[in-house]
């Protein structure tokens, strides 16, 4: 039996607060492998924009193991444990940049790497601005571990409202190139139909089925015959 979808909105990001200080963030947070997880948010502008980037760590032993977003990206940090398959779990990060009416949102798939890092598993950018959503699917006749996938909104003459959505997937493989195993996109497409997220549109409830038997072609397609 499929696992049920775990999705996440963007969209109705809670409003920005000031703060004079950075905040590291403990308790209450899960822990990864045993470890204990820590969040530090950037000190804040007279406006209560972010100074900068978030960052999530993870203490020792054997070593505390960081990951820091990209810059600007500081606001409402997020972290969830999220079982790839059996017995491979790795964090996923979030983070919003500065904005009013609307705003990006940067993602981070994270597994210990050597040192003092955490490694981000995407191999590709995959932030999106607050009118999307995102969810990890589980389909066995596609992959053995997690799909992710995103739908943003394509911009168009008003910001909010009816748009069409670029819906991405995102695939746990090797790439051609490196011996690593990361996410790659897998496919990208645009809906033929218009949603509305602000009056509580499901865009990746609504796609689901057409996601599936585009990532079910695409495989098969690449097996050899």
């Amino acid at each position: 039996m499929r696992a049920k979808p775990i999705i996440f909105a963007a969209f109705g990001l809670s409003a920005l607060t000031a703060s004079a200080q950075s905040v590291t963030v403990e308790g209450n947070l899960p822990k990864f492998m045993g470890r204990e997880i820590t969040i530090s948010e950037p000190e804040r502008d007279a406006e209560g924009f972010p100074k900068g980037p978030a960052s999530v760590c993870v203490q020792g032993p054997p070593q505390r193991q960081c990951y820091t977003a990209p810059k600007d990206f500081g606001n409402s940090p997020k972290v969830t444990v999220v079982q790839l398959k059996k017995g491979v779990p790795a964090l996923f990060f979030s983070a919003a940049s500065g904005g009013v009416s609307g705003w990006a949102v940067h993602f981070a798939l994270l597994r210990p790497d050597m040192g003092n890092e955490l490694e981000d598993m995407f191999a590709l950018d995959t932030t999106v601005s607050n009118q999307s959503q995102h969810a990890f699917w589980s389909d066995l006749a596609i992959s053995d571990a997690q799909i992710f996938v995103t739908a943003d909104y394509v911009p168009e003459l008003s910001h909010y409202g009816e748009h069409r959505y670029m819906v991405s997937s995102y695939i746990w493989r090797p790439p051609l190139m490196f011996d690593d195993v990361l996410y790659i996109l897998d496919d990208r497409y645009m809906t033929a139909r218009r949603y509305d997220l602000g009056s509580g549109a499901d865009i990746l409830a609504s796609e689901k089925q057409e996601v599936l038997a585009r990532l079910r072609r695409a495989k098969a397609a690449a097996e050899p015959r």
